[in-house]
């Protein structure tokens, strides 16, 4: 129900998830109230099932376009470059996930589901560590030196009055690579 999630997405983004209601959910996507309770039980499963998907989205674009004959390296940019593109291409997505990733609202099991979507881009990283390219460290941590920087960069870019108006992106892409790699 597309039309949902972005209502979802858009008032959480705007009013923030505790001050959204069924009843704004509804409004906004142009349905009653009384069909949102077809597609979730409440207001905590609405979250919880947009949230996944979303997240769920980010993973399979950030993991887009990887080839294992690729090296480490190429996979690792063309990682770095996907993120950046999901986060220009659906900001209003990755500020609903930057918003929600600490909600009481995620569960275990949301986490697991999502990790599951996101193997590819581990199993790229587990590579790398075992083949001695990369840090003998947590893959986890590795990917958060890659996504995080890009992440945080791209907020910065954003800001009206931004001491990073015209970032080279490959830049930050190759200072991420050298961040992880051994």
């Amino acid at each position: 129900m597309p039309g949902c999630i972005n209502a979802v997405i858009g008032l959480s983004n705007e009013i923030g998830f505790p001050n959204v209601s069924m009843s704004k959910i509804a409004k906004r996507a142009g349905i009653s109230s009384s069909t949102l309770y077809v597609y979730f039980e409440n207001k905590e499963d609405m979250f919880r099932k947009v949230y996944t998907e979303v997240k769920i989205r980010m993973e399979q674009e950030c993991a887009r376009d990887i080839s294992s004959w690729e090296t480490i390296e190429q996979s690792v940019k063309q990682i770095c470059k996907n993120a950046l593109q999901y986060i220009q291409n659906y900001t209003d997505e990755f500020l609903f996930i930057e918003q929600s990733c600490n909600s009481p609202f995620v569960t275990r099991e949301m986490l697991d589901e999502i990790d599951r979507h996101s193997r590819e881009i581990v199993e790229i990283f587990e590579r790398g560590i075992a083949e001695g390219i990369l840090k003998q460290t947590s893959p986890i941590l590795l990917i958060s030196f890659c996504y995080y920087p890009i992440q945080q960069i791209f907020k910065e870019c954003q800001k009206p009055n931004s001491m990073l108006p015209d970032t080279d992106f490959n830049l930050v892409f190759q200072m991420c690579w050298d961040a992880i790699r051994r």
